[in-house]
């Protein structure tokens, strides 16, 4: 399996790789740059079946499943047929019940990660440009990279935090769905508090920094977290940390996302737009090559 850095020098671009192809060996080598590198991209997939990439997510590892939510409304318009309740559609384009997928506003939908406030959330997620993608962007940031920079003093200083995740309306996407349409305005986890600085499944240490789905530190307020968080996000948001991605139907980006978040920047075109989501884990991958 051959592939190239962007120009930004980290993110891993494959070259002619077909994933309808792949083997369990392709699969551990792009999930040890995934953990090394935080984002890899691949082109021209677009004669992915949905069967292939059920078959490429669950090489990866165990992929979330929705059955216990596919019985609720929005969802029957959400998730992807054939996908066994586990791949999800991404868009604004309405379905036959007049309804759109996942995350289908013309706005940005902010910096943000997989599900930060759930202990066994899944950290790789796989998109898919299925249709009508050319014009919008999302971009990824390498949060390795950024940790590694900071002034030893930082690290120092930031090394025994722990952050307060969930969710909080609007706070990153104008997207009305699930408990916003139930009246819930924010929903943080108050047993579960992740590490700020965190080392991932192949060793590697960043920031897990998603700056809009978390409250507080534990035992700071939040306006005195606030006096952290802002310096340290403008600090990760620099240009040399971030992988801008101008689709076209049949990319295919995998992000880490212990080590790094993303964010889709507003596209007038989102009627049109329709991505395939799934996220799942390492646990079926070989990583003792690292």
């Amino acid at each position: 399996m051959k592939h190239h850095l962007h120009e930004n020098g980290w993110t891993v671009i494959l070259d002619d790789f077909d994933f309808a192809k792949a083997t369990q060996e392709d699969i551990n080598q792009i999930a040890c740059l995934l953990a090394t590198n935080t984002c890899v991209v691949a082109r021209e997939q677009q004669h992915l079946t949905v069967e292939d990439e059920m078959r490429v997510s669950h090489m990866f590892g165990d992929v979330e499943d929705l059955t216990p939510v596919a019985h609720l409304e929005p969802y029957r318009s959400i998730l992807v047929a054939g996908s066994g309740n586990k791949m999800e559609r991404v868009t604004g384009e309405l379905d036959e019940h007049g309804q759109p997928g996942l995350f289908g506003h013309v706005s940005d939908l902010d910096w943000h990660c997989n599900q930060p406030g759930v202990p066994n959330r899944k950290p790789l997620v796989w998109l898919l440009g299925v249709k009508g993608t050319l014009g919008s962007r999302t971009s990824w940031t390498n949060n390795i990279m950024a940790y590694d920079d900071l002034p030893a003093v930082t690290k120092h200083a930031i090394q025994d935090l722990k952050m307060i995740c969930g969710w909080k309306k609007d706070n990153y996407s104008e997207f009305d769905f699930g408990r916003a349409k139930a009246g819930i305005t924010e929903d943080f986890n108050e047993h579960y508090t992740p590490n700020l600085v965190h080392t991932n499944n192949a060793g590697k240490t960043g920031l897990f920094f998603p700056f809009l789905q978390f409250r507080n530190f534990v035992g700071l307020t939040p306006e005195q977290s606030r006096t952290i968080i802002e310096p340290l996000r403008d600090h990760v948001l620099q240009d040399k940390y971030i992988y801008h991605h101008d689709w076209k139907d049949g990319d295919v980006v995998i992000a880490e996302q212990w080590l790094g978040i993303h964010k889709r920047w507003k596209f007038e075109g989102m009627g049109n737009r329709v991505l395939h989501r799934t996220t799942f884990d390492f646990a079926n991958c070989d990583l003792s090559t690292l």
